[in-house]
């Protein structure tokens, strides 16, 4: 048996969270998985939702936002 896991609090870095998210949705979109409303909408609720548009600045949502999608195109 192995030893029980102890549960530790880990603290991820919300931007960073966001940013890879917007990569994944850009991927998923670049291969049709999503249309181009559906993939961003979804993003820009969650950044809304999860506070990041009030901690960054909605600006700064939207150009992480841009970079993922301008980099797969």
């Amino acid at each position: 048996m192995t030893a029980a896991v102890r549960h530790q609090k880990i603290r991820l870095d919300p931007v960073a969270v966001f940013t890879l998210r917007c990569w994944a949705r850009a991927t998923l979109w670049e291969s049709c998985e999503f249309d181009l409303h559906e993939a961003v909408d979804e993003l820009q609720a969650a950044a809304e939702r999860d506070g990041l548009a009030a901690l960054i600045c909605q600006d700064e949502v939207q150009r992480i936002m841009a970079a993922a999608f301008g980099g797969v195109r």
